[in-house]
């Protein structure tokens, strides 16, 4: 919807700064690139649903505390991408910071998910998820 907007935005732009010609303003505007970029995005909208799904999932049986964190530790692995495969975090100092704020990050989820009382189901998928910590 937002992309919409912007893209109508755009159109009447183009359509005042060229004198209200329909034709002209259409041509400036940028293609979809429907073909090319249809099915990862589809892909990508279809990935992100599924996993707001999960994590309304995970806070429902293991609470805020401990579903959440849990949610969070996707920054982990997008950090993780970031560091070995991106490039994006470049010198040894600054990669040695990220896996330091990593490791506390995994501790604070594994000492949250013991601060959780929860029904013996809820036990059950903590211990599973955690193994024998």
């Amino acid at each position: 919807l937002v992309c919409i907007l912007v893209w109508a935005g755009l159109f009447l732009y183009h359509l005042v700064n060229r004198d209200y010609q329909w034709r002209e303003a259409v041509d400036q505007l940028p293609a979809w690139h429907v073909q090319e970029l249809g099915l990862p995005g589809a892909m990508a909208g279809i990935f992100y649903s599924i996993g707001n799904f999960c994590s309304i999932l995970a806070v429902t049986y293991l609470g805020q505390g401990v579903g959440f964190s849990f949610c969070q530790g996707q920054l982990l692995i997008s950090g993780l991408w970031g560091v070995f495969y991106f490039g994006e975090i470049k010198g040894q100092e600054t990669i040695s910071k990220w896996f330091a704020s990593a490791s506390v990050t995994i501790i604070g989820i594994i000492w949250l998910s013991y601060q959780h009382e929860g029904t013996p189901v809820h036990r059950a998928l903590l211990s599973l998820l955690l193994g024998n910590f």
